[in-house]
């Protein structure tokens, strides 16, 4: 057994490293004891870092290409065209049935659609439509991880004076007005009063008035109506007033994949610019320097003569280059003749190399992830995409959209449609059976709806749309279930097929609805033949 010796020739008593069992045992190289990481409330990371993330979120979102293309078509994804309601009212037990409650429900739907598609009645300064406002919405989440809306009633004269039919306004309001002011002992925590349990009574804004800001208190509710209304995905930062932007953690790479792009840029310009170099034995300066020197040299026989000679050489090469010419990316971009001895290199550009696009797709890869969209999404590179990965790659990121629209754009849709339908049935313009009263007694039963955004994507709507059959007549999968992933709602397009097929058999036309049935050549039951992929003759 080989031993190791000291200077002295002794051994050396070498101490063994016991095992350890412990959580980053593995980190031997230190790699993550020189990360600086601390432990502490997360409400306190956010407030430290919070207008930063907001003013850098704004500023990717304004002038990179990548994060605006993916910030629209986040909002795509979650609003699409428009929010619809779907109003699901319990009703059963204020003397509704289901055919008055389809038919009230309706028409909510239909006063509310428009209401909040003209600007003039729905916002308080009479530019924005409510799916303006939730895009708005959207896009202030994206940036600041959080979005505000405040509720204004505008009194009989306003109403009078601007010609309105309703007094019930919103506004939409960026973060950074939320002022960001803590008083742990007034029980204001970033610009937000609560009270002695932690419910928001107030929240502290900056308003401009007069092109001067001040300090203006808003009353968090007023009785059972929100006054203002503050979305953010809670869970994202758990215990925590305010919220910050979702793509803080890609800062970095979206700054480090802009540096690159700037820098390979740049690169290859320098190298197209210097794109042909001539080689030339002509003498430097130093060359001439020596052949001074030459005549100057005591006792070298013939050196005046060997000066003479080779500056005569010189001069032949330099008439040879006078009566020549060379040009390039000039008018004439020919190259008539070289001098002696010289020789034309031209270069082509070694920028972008190799290694280029594949580092950029990590960096981009990285942003999708951290954004919530798909890499092709992100990038509009479908080339590498199949059927397969496309389905794969929606299917995992379709709950992180329904999971924002249900947290971020449906609560200040539902905030606004709250104080709307309570103006509505208070004024009696929406008939509710038991007046005001009733409707306020049972409130969270007669408010209650759903929001629904644009369809799933889909890569094949054929093979999608047989799935679906398949599902459904297999007992699967319901009519409801199908419309949901669509964005419609199953009554009114049953509704609609009905007065389809009433029309269809008033001019005469078989309608196309229903399920296939069987005709000529077709299997038992209606079935489809054999080998056939439908029934035959199907109506």
């Amino acid at each position: 057994m080989t031993q190791l010796l000291d200077h002295r020739g002794k051994p050396v008593h070498t101490r063994v490293a016991k095992p350890t069992a412990r959580y980053m045992n593995h980190d031997r190289t230190g790699l993550l004891s020189m990360r600086r990481a601390t432990t502490r409330d997360v409400k306190h990371d956010v407030r430290s870092a919070t207008r930063r993330a907001f003013a850098l979120a704004f500023d990717f979102m304004q002038n990179s290409g990548w994060i605006a293309g993916a910030a629209d078509q986040i909002i795509a994804d979650m609003i699409g065209p428009e929010l619809r309601l779907n109003c699901r009212p319990d009703l059963s037990q204020l003397g509704y049935d289901e055919k008055e409650r389809a038919q009230w429900c309706r028409m909510v739907e239909a006063e509310w659609r428009r209401w909040s598609w003209n600007p003039w009645e729905c916002d308080l300064e009479g530019k924005s439509t409510v799916q303006e406002i939730l895009d708005g919405t959207a896009r202030y989440y994206l940036a600041g991880g959080e979005a505000l809306a405040t509720i204004d009633y505008l009194g009989r004269g306003a109403r009078r004076r601007y010609g309105l039919r309703t007094g019930t306004k919103a506004r939409l309001v960026s973060p950074h007005r939320l002022e960001a002011w803590s008083s742990p002992v007034e029980g204001w925590d970033q610009g937000i009063l609560h009270d002695e349990i932690g419910r928001p009574m107030a929240y502290r804004f900056r308003r401009d008035e007069g092109g001067i800001d001040r300090s203006v208190d808003v009353p968090a509710r007023a009785g059972a109506l929100m006054q203002v209304i503050h979305v953010m995905d809670r869970g994202a930062t758990p215990n925590s007033p305010r919220g910050i932007s979702p793509m803080t953690p890609a800062f970095k790479v979206i700054a480090q994949s802009d540096q690159l792009a700037d820098a390979t840029l740049t690169t290859a310009l320098l190298q197209t610019t210097f794109a042909a170099t001539i080689k030339s034995p002509e003498p430097t300066e130093a060359a001439f320097a020596a052949l001074e020197q030459i005549t100057g040299v005591d006792g070298l026989e013939g050196s005046k003569e060997l000066a003479e000679d080779l500056f005569a050489v010189w001069q032949q090469r330099l008439d040879a280059l006078k009566t020549k010419s060379l040009s390039i990316g000039g008018d004439s971009s020919q190259v008539n003749h070289l001098g002696p001895g010289e020789e034309l290199e031209l270069h082509s550009s070694a920028t972008p190399g190799p290694q280029y696009e594949p580092f950029q797709k990590g960096l981009l890869r990285e942003m999708a992830r951290c954004l919530g969209v798909t890499a092709e999404s992100l990038t509009m590179d479908h080339s590498g995409a199949s059927y397969s990965s496309t389905r794969m790659a929606v299917a995992s990121i379709w709950p992180t959209i329904l999971r924002r629209r249900e947290r971020i754009v449906a609560p200040m849709a539902q905030g606004l449609y709250e104080a709307w339908l309570d103006e509505q049935i208070g004024m009696g313009a929406i008939p509710f059976k038991g007046g005001y009263q009733a409707f306020a007694a049972n409130r969270e039963r007669v408010v209650d709806a759903e929001w629904r955004g644009p369809a799933r994507p889909s890569a094949d709507p054929y093979k999608d749309a047989l799935a679906n059959k398949v599902r459904l007549e297999t007992g699967q999968t319901t009519l409801k279930a199908i419309c949901a992933e669509a964005g419609e709602d199953w009554e009114e397009v049953a509704d609609q097929a009905q007065r389809e097929v009433e029309r269809f058999g008033e001019i005469g036309i078989v309608p196309p609805h229903g399920r296939m049935s069987g005709g000529e050549g077709a299997g038992p039951n209606g079935a489809a033949a054999e080998g056939m992929r439908e029934p035959a003759n199907g109506n």
